[in-house]
């Protein structure tokens, strides 16, 4: 599983999601009265890729406490899923005018990391590039 990295909405028609790959601490500290805790950060020599999704017509992100069983199987198991159908694609499809017609075929794409998930709908697949990331604070 990888750590969010950042999530910008550059200008109306485009969104970069960066994730990057967690290290884990090597000393231990006490965290919610747990002991022995390792913690999980954004190293400076993590892999990280960008995800940028051009014409997204939504996107939706939620901290991973708050995640409930999905129904949703997806096209792929694992991470990153892709959905032709979707309760989040009927959301957008009700709450907004994008259709088929333009911007065109609406998919639904969610990347789970270990902190959050981020729903995306759009109607172009996303260019995912790596990067180097820049390490969290």
């Amino acid at each position: 599983m990888w750590l969010t990295q950042a999530i910008r909405p550059l200008n109306q028609r485009l969104l970069e999601v960066d994730i990057a790959e967690p290290a884990i601490a090597t000393q231990t500290s006490t965290a919610a009265g747990i002991q022995d805790v390792h913690a999980i950060f954004i190293g400076a020599g993590s892999k990280a890729v960008r995800f940028e999704f051009v014409d997204f017509v939504s996107y939706a992100v939620t901290e991973e406490m708050y995640l409930g069983h999905s129904c949703e199987g997806g096209a792929s198991s694992g991470w990153i899923k892709r959905f032709e159908t979707s309760y989040f694609l009927e959301f957008v499809a009700c709450s907004t005018w994008a259709t088929r017609d333009y911007p065109g075929a609406l998919s639904h794409y969610q990347i789970n990391t270990l902190d959050h998930r981020v729903d995306v709908v759009t109607s172009q697949s996303p260019e995912i590039t790596k990067i180097t990331p820049v390490p969290s604070r």
